[in-house]
């Protein structure tokens, strides 16, 4: 009988510790989604033509930097799905490009890194010592 009281009471604090950690990421993601807004914003005044030469800020306060990749600047890290790999390969096939490995490498190289090209600032906080 002991073990299905510790198996119990084990089960609670299981519960107890999941429900804790669902409630702060639904706060992590409306936290998320208040900075994406503030973004949105940043991005308006960078936008502006006498904000075009900035790519960097510096925050006195705590010695963090706020980087800005601004539209078109910047390429988005690489991904491609098993989706978006068989679209690329049955394009390729359907080309007049000659039929070999390197061809095909460097057709879906140069699709993606189309794809891949920032359409909207990209604004990062560097906290220095993390």
């Amino acid at each position: 009988m002991a073990a299905l009281d510790n198996l119990k009471d084990y089960i609670r604090k299981y519960r107890d510790i999941d429900d804790e950690i669902r409630e702060l990421n639904k706060a992590v993601y409306e936290k998320r989604d208040t900075r994406k807004c503030i973004e949105l914003e940043i991005s308006t005044v960078l936008s502006l033509p006498q904000f075009q030469a900035y790519d960097k800020l510096k925050i006195d306060e705590d010695g963090s930097t706020i980087r800005i990749k601004r539209p078109e600047t910047y390429e988005k890290p690489w991904t491609l799905s098993k989706k978006e790999l068989k679209t690329l390969l049955e394009d390729f096939f359907k080309s007049d490009l000659p039929l070999n490995a390197d061809t095909c490498f460097e057709y879906i190289l140069a699709e993606r890194k189309r794809a891949l090209v920032g359409k909207e600032f990209e604004i990062t906080r560097i906290v220095p010592n993390e």
